[in-house]
């Protein structure tokens, strides 16, 4: 699948997932069921994601699909961990690194190419989205994104990520401050991130 593709599918994946919940509005309860429901569907729904390709190294073969995948930042530290990053196998090793690579020791493993990150959040309280959850939450996950994107372009990496940021609410409320900082979020970051918005629509009697 090419890169346009994959999108197309997380893209589908969400809103399914969002009438899916929306039905079953016990189906989610953490950030980690949100994670493997997603995990699970892309790997169902688009099987070229799940299944084993040729890597960097002879004989070894690995997915797409991988979860939390440690990245360094500017400052060295591997602060940075998507939830989900879907990556081209032939670009990885795990046997040998390579100074042309973006390494990721602690898992003895190393990566270069085009990849697409998936960063989630779920927001499961009575008050949906408010202020807070925008200015804490929120902007840190892309303040942390935006800190790969620096690191590889001050390394000259010649190549492109591009970020998810996938939100669902357990409830729809939300302060009148998120529809103009979802629209803001996307129109600033055409080509690098999109932030996805679904709702569980649970309501509290």
């Amino acid at each position: 699948m090419n890169k346009d593709a994959i999108k197309a599918a997380i893209e589908t994946i969400i809103i399914q997932i969002e009438v899916d919940y929306q039905r079953s509005q016990g189906m989610i309860l953490t950030e980690d069921d949100l994670m493997s429901i997603i995990f699970q569907m892309l790997s169902n729904n688009y099987p070229e994601l799940a299944n084993p390709k040729p890597t960097e190294d002879e004989c070894i073969l690995a997915p797409m699909l991988h979860t939390e995948l440690s990245w360094y930042d500017k400052h060295g530290k591997l602060t940075i961990k998507p939830d989900i990053t879907i990556l081209d196998p032939k670009y990885l090793s795990i046997l040998h690194k390579n100074g042309e690579k973006v390494d990721l020791p602690r898992k003895e493993y190393s990566f270069r190419g085009d990849a697409i990150l998936m960063e989630l959040k779920f927001i499961r309280s009575r008050k949906g989205i408010t202020n807070a959850t925008i200015n804490g939450s929120l902007k840190r996950d892309i303040e942390k994104i935006k800190r790969l994107f620096l690191r590889l372009e001050e390394q000259g990496a010649p190549y492109d990520l591009f970020c998810y940021f996938v939100v669902f609410n357990k409830t729809d409320i939300k302060c009148p401050e998120f529809d103009e900082f979802l629209r803001l979020t996307n129109n600033e970051a055409v080509g690098r991130y999109k932030m996805l918005y679904a709702s569980g629509r649970v309501e509290f009697s």
